[in-house]
């Protein structure tokens, strides 16, 4: 079943969400975390750059708070506030945001569907962070040539009588 993301009513792409059983059929449960590939269209595309890049720009944002000398578990909000309006980092996250609450979610029948979260991945983002970060190594070059590029998660808020709202 295909669900279509829209960015301010244009589409921007879609995603097949797999239940438990996996085959799509039965009704996603209450609060159901839904996770996919997502297949963007070509305007998607370019809204892709503000839709990802939330991991990177935590990381560069906790680098601010370390070379601070703060806490990145104990920062007071006032400051973090700060942080948010007067780092690129804190810009790039806002701006995620900004963005992000604009895509609304549509199921296969092209009802709305309300969500707590959404998050967009760009599988490159994650191996240039990962080398960053000197963790574990995450390498496109292992994938195989038909890898997604991109994979969407949703975290439904409620649901109603009627379906989700």
């Amino acid at each position: 079943m295909t669900y279509t993301l829209w960015h301010r009513g244009v589409l921007i792409g879609e995603t097949d969400f797999e239940d438990e059983h996996g085959d799509g059929e039965a009704p996603i449960p209450r609060g159901l975390h839904l996770a996919g590939v997502f297949r963007p269209t070509e305007h998607g595309r370019t809204l892709l750059p503000r839709l990802c890049g939330i991991m990177t720009a935590a990381a560069d944002l906790k680098e601010e708070l370390t070379s601070r000398g703060l806490d990145p578990d104990e920062v007071p909000p006032d400051v973090m506030m700060h942080l948010f309006e007067s780092t690129p980092a804190g810009a790039h996250i806002i701006d995620i945001g900004r963005v992000l609450s604009d895509v609304e979610l549509r199921d296969p029948g092209g009802a709305t569907l309300i969500v707590s979260s959404m998050g967009f991945m760009d599988l490159a983002e994650l191996t240039s962070l990962s080398l960053r970060l000197g963790t574990k190594r995450v390498s496109l070059d292992q994938l195989p040539s038909d890898a997604p590029e991109f994979l969407v998660s949703v975290t439904l808020r409620a649901l109603t009588g009627s379906g989700y709202c």
